[in-house]
């Protein structure tokens, strides 16, 4: 009896376990912080969405823990750039990756290394920072929509939020465009080149003072110094992720001001807007 009493006991528990787990918040995974609210907004709050790349933390060197890369074995879809080292060692440590979605696919993406197109040995030295562009921001959202179609077919509210997202878009496109071209402002200075996609769509260089993630040698910077003053920059944009320190001795040398901007924001619609009006301003 007792024996019977205890396999019963031993079911029970079994049973619960497996209704927990069947009912547990299903959960999307997203590498970096921009692609947070786009996602959580385009599937309605349908799912908790997590992001892997922790706050501060620099996407050229963060490694995902362990405990991460197991969790995303239980993940209903991993959304990626598909262009970030760290992005590999997602995909070559989970067995099912049909889960995964790489939203640079169909975006027109830079390579090589010259004065305002670094890499930093990425994915076959491509450029990643895709996600501050609102063009290809327009791309990506539709690769994730093409996804979620694949994976919910008979959900049309995916699709429709994702053309409600894709269409403010191209309205900050739009804004973005008008705004620049009015200012007459030809270049921007950064210390990392995170807005290669955003100046090469608006015909802007960008100025790095970071070579190839590197410190300047004193040959570069004077150069950069040089070239500064003759664009006549009057702001110099840092990211949190890195000392802004090194700038300080630049912006004098200028006549230039140190202006704080977070590429990595997960408001990116916002941060895109916001640093486009700074770079309008430069002339004034």
């Amino acid at each position: 009896m007792k024996k019977i009493v205890l396999t019963l006991v031993s079911a029970l528990i079994l049973l619960s376990c497996n209704s927990e787990k069947r009912t547990g918040e299903p959960t999307i995974f997203v590498t970096i912080p921009p692609l947070k609210a786009l996602v959580e907004e385009i599937t309605s709050g349908d799912f908790k969405v997590e992001v892997l790349l922790k706050e501060g933390a620099s996407p050229e060197s963060y490694e995902p823990t362990a405990q991460q890369i197991a969790s995303l074995n239980d993940a209903e879809l991993v959304v990626t750039i598909g262009l970030i080292d760290f992005e590999r060692s997602l995909t070559e440590n989970i067995d099912d990756n049909e889960r995964f979605v790489e939203l640079s696919e169909g975006v027109e993406l830079i390579e090589g290394s010259c004065s305002h197109h670094h890499h930093h040995h990425h994915h076959h030295g491509i450029d990643p920072h895709i996600w501050t562009s609102p063009r290809a921001l327009r791309t990506m959202v539709n690769n994730l929509d093409r996804k979620l179609h694949d994976i919910f077919p008979d959900s049309t509210k995916y699709c429709d939020k994702a053309q409600q997202v894709m269409a403010r878009l191209a309205s900050l496109d739009s804004y973005c465009g008008s705004l620049l071209n009015s200012s007459n402002v030809k270049a921007i200075m950064i210390y990392h080149p995170a807005y290669t996609y955003l100046v090469r769509d608006y015909a802007i260089e960008q100025i790095t003072i970071e070579h190839e993630g590197k410190e300047p040698t004193p040959r570069q910077l004077a150069d950069i110094v040089d070239k500064g003053r003759k664009m006549g920059i009057k702001r110099i944009f840092h990211q949190p992720q890195y000392n802004p320190d090194k700038l300080r001795s630049i912006a004098e040398e200028i006549g230039a001001e140190v202006v704080m901007c977070n590429p990595l924001s997960e408001n990116i619609e916002l941060e895109i807007r916001n640093i486009v009006e700074q770079i309008a301003r430069s002339n004034e």
